[in-house]
């Protein structure tokens, strides 16, 4: 053997004995129980009046499903992971029971029968380090100032951390207060029959140093799920989205944190990427919330939260798995206590702003836990619908027969070089003929709705919406047209905007009926180029205090609108714009605004029917139909996968509309998609050429023209009227996604609705559904 084997094989010898005899290098040994508790110990803890009967660990108490396989399982080598905290019993009742840690403050649910466990903490990795471990179990999290930055934390990150905690009827109450910052706060837990209930009392915030909360956000691990684990996060994204759970995705860099009912254009950095004194630039085009919910399922155990209280001030977070090299997916609801915006002073720039005040009021979330079957989103679905029927006295509306919804423009000034010319796109009497054309093709049950009917036309002295517009027939030529559809059987809607009033109007005071922002000034809004997203200056807009406008402009003007013999009217923007007033005088929350214009929905409801645009939660009940509902995500890169939550919530509740298919971006999918949704199809039309509109500030009806849409729009009537006589008062129970592009909706008289995306056609359990169509089966309840 030459030297150079030998000195091969001796090598290969000493890596062996190495290799045999060292111990594994590459990751961290468990922490000892000692290290543990010197993590945990943030601080002292005072426990009254709550049993001291302390419970074994969660994981000695729940047994793994065996899987059915008939075969023993591979067994794979289990991580090793923090025992569950909260194991001392406070409160039970007849289906739950609600384990405590005293010195954190989180909480455990268990199921009394089937031992399934909601945890407000997750069983964190031994590997975690001790900064996320603390921040895994903090059962709250805060952010807050001292005036010049937002700053976030969490209470076991306080070394002087005080908890107490003492029982309450049904439920427990802890008490937190952090002397580093001055702060304190409590959180009551209420256990109920289909869940529990979490608090923060406006009246437990102290304030006693120079920090001012800004936001807290309540149980943010609760029922938390690995990648490995099977499940999603439910986001109230637009219709509604799935961040499903993924062992192989790419990394994230930021989660979902969006405002309940959209953004508060008062404060412009909440809508705005760049905000300078002479321009903005608008966010990327994204669905709004409508519902005030969030939920998570996984591995059969879910949990829906309802925000009850504090929804118009808060946000839904969700996260996915990654950020913070947290391996977790988490959502939860964060309450804001005060908005921050910029403003400019002088030649200084950009100053960071703060409310002083805080938002007033509890905030509450209600959650809703699930199991089984019902532990994913058609089955959150279903609970929120029934809370809304049975616990906000919502009634169906009911619809008598298959509609098509026409949207019909009426008229809009052009600038000129001197003066103005009205441009007259539909004459009510070209509206009877419109009404007329469609009879003749079979199609005579409509809602129409008219917009730019007043005085100046679209965009005219709103919110002063009288006189009637006399180039398209006057006051005598509208009240015909509403006679002739009403012998027709026809609803006739006028569309009116209370909300958002356009600079060059005449029919507002600028400084008494606009809102302002935080630099006390009237604030303006705009319409953005679509090129670049930047604000263009010709197209500002005032919006009106809600309150002052309900009384002065829409009060004086409910007989008008009745004497006209309309069927309703559409309000503009109540249902898809929420802001707040930071005028010192008469300063207004987003939660009195809502108050407001649901009490306009009501006065208008007194003589006629109420639409509104895209169905805020707070409209239900107020309003007879939902023009433009969401049936589309924002498409996060994290939560790619849209779902129809608004509908299986919404249908056979309060009809709702698609947005008009002649502005469509895809005429083929959104057609389909309004069916596979189950949405009203609607057109936005006229009776002169779109040509007409140029050099006008009416630059979103590329075609409109009735004749061009004729035929269209009467084959999707007649493919919606053919499932909605079977449907249209039927609660949406079930969707599901039998292949990358194809679907199925079904209802609770088994009627089903299979749509294929796809090129080729398919068959579906003896069903033929043709490419880029669909497919109705019959079928009955089970």
């Amino acid at each position: 053997m030459t030297r150079k084997h030998k000195y091969a094989v001796l090598s290969a010898l000493i890596a062996a004995v190495i290799a045999v005899s060292v111990p594994y290098m590459g990751r961290a040994e468990p922490v000892e129980p000692k290290q543990e508790e010197a993590e945990m110990s943030g601080g002292q803890a005072e426990v009254d009046d709550v049993p001291g009967n302390a419970e074994p660990p969660a994981a000695e108490q729940v047994k793994e499903d065996v899987p059915a396989t008939g075969k023993a399982a591979v067994q794979q080598p289990a991580k090793k992971v923090y025992p569950v905290t909260a194991t001392r019993k406070a409160v039970s009742n007849a289906k739950y029971t609600l384990y405590d840690d005293p010195k954190t403050g989180n909480i455990r649910i268990v199921h009394n029968q089937s031992k399934r466990e909601w945890l407000g903490a997750p069983q964190a990795d031994r590997k975690t380090t001790p900064s996320n471990k603390l921040y895994l179990d903090s059962p709250v999290h805060i952010s807050y100032t001292e005036g010049s930055e937002i700053v976030s934390t969490y209470p076991l990150k306080d070394k002087e951390l005080k908890v107490k905690e003492q029982k309450i009827e049904n439920g427990i109450r802890v008490h937190y207060e952090m002397p580093s910052i001055k702060l304190a706060f409590a959180m009551e837990y209420r256990l109920r029959e289909d869940g529990f209930e979490v608090t923060i009392p406006q009246d437990s915030i102290k304030e006693s140093g120079s920090a001012h909360i800004v936001s807290l956000e309540p149980l943010p691990f609760l029922n938390a799920a690995l990648d490995e684990d099977d499940g999603a996060v439910l986001l109230p994204d637009g219709s509604g989205a799935l961040m499903p759970f993924k062992k192989n995705h790419p990394p994230y860099y930021a989660g979902y944190s969006e405002p309940i009912y959209g953004p508060d254009a008062a404060f412009r950095t909440q809508s705005h990427d760049e905000v300078e004194a002479n321009w903005l630039h608008e966010t990327p085009p994204k669905e709004n919330i409508a519902l005030p919910l969030f939920g998570i399922y996984r591995n059969g155990t879910g949990a829906l939260g309802i925000v009850t209280e504090g929804e118009y001030s808060a946000k839904i977070n969700a996260t996915p798995s990654g950020i913070r090299n947290i391996p977790f997916y988490r959502t939860s609801v964060e309450f804001i206590y005060r908005n921050d915006d910029v403003v400019f002073i002088g030649d200084s720039g950009k100053v960071p702003f703060y409310q002083g005040t805080m938002i007033p009021g509890d905030r509450k979330v209600r959650y809703v836990l699930t199991e089984g079957k019902q532990a994913n989103y058609i089955g959150m679905a279903a609970v929120y619908r029934n809370y809304l029927m049975e616990e906000k006295g919502l009634t169906p509306v009911k619809m008598n027969q298959p509609i098509l919804h026409l949207k019909l423009f009426g008229g809009i000034e052009r600038d000129e070089i001197i003066g103005k010319t009205f441009i007259s796109m539909t004459t009510f009497e070209q509206a009877k003929q419109i009404i007329d054309s469609y009879a003749a093709k079979g199609v005579t049950a409509m809602d129409v709705t008219f917009d730019g009917w007043n005085r100046h036309g679209k965009y005219g002295d709103q919110p002063d919406h009288f006189p009637v517009s006399k180039p398209l027939g006057g006051s005598k030529g509208l009240e015909d047209l509403a006679g002739y559809a009403k012998s027709k059987g026809i609803r006739l809607f006028l569309s009116a905007n209370f909300v958002r009033a356009f600079s060059g109007s005449d029919g507002i005071s600028t400084n008494k009926d606009s809102v302002r922002g935080m630099d006390r000034e009237v604030l303006t809004t705009y319409d953005y180029y679509t090129s670049n997203q930047y604000n263009n200056p010709a197209r500002k807009f005032y919006l009106l205090k809600p309150e002052r406008t309900l009384h002065r402009y829409i009060e004086p003007q409910l007989a008008k609108f009745a004497g006209l013999g309309v069927a309703g009217v559409s309000l503009d923007y109540m249902g898809s714009m929420l802001y707040s007033d930071e005028d010192r005088s008469h300063e207004t929350t987003r939660a009195e605004a809502a108050a407001s214009w649901r009490q306009a929905m009501e006065r208008f409801k007194e003589s006629g029917a109420v639409s509104v645009d895209y169905g805020f939660a707070y409209t239900f009940g107020s309003v007879d139909r939902i023009d433009g509902a969401p049936v589309d995500s924002s498409h996060f890169i994290y939560a790619n996968e849209t779902v129809p939550f608004y509908q299986l919530v919404m249908h056979g509740l309060i009809p709702y509309t698609s947005s008009p298919a002649n502005l469509r971006d895809d005429a083929v999918y959104d057609r389909l998609r309004a069916l596979e949704y189950g949405a009203i199809p609607t057109y936005e039309l006229t009776a002169e050429e779109t040509s007409k509109l140029q050099r006008t500030a009416e630059d979103r009806l590329l075609s409109s023209a009735y004749q061009d849409w004729m035929d269209a729009s009467v084959q999707e009537y007649e493919d919606y009227s053919r499932i909605a006589a079977l449907t249209m008062n039927e609660q949406m129970v079930n969707h599901e996604k039998l292949g990358a592009q194809l679907f199925r909706t079904t209802y609770a008289n088994g009627v089903q609705v299979i749509v294929n995306y796809g090129s080729k056609s398919v068959e579906v359990e003896n069903t033929k559904v043709d490419a880029l169509n669909y497919a109705v089966v019959e079928g009955s309840a089970s």
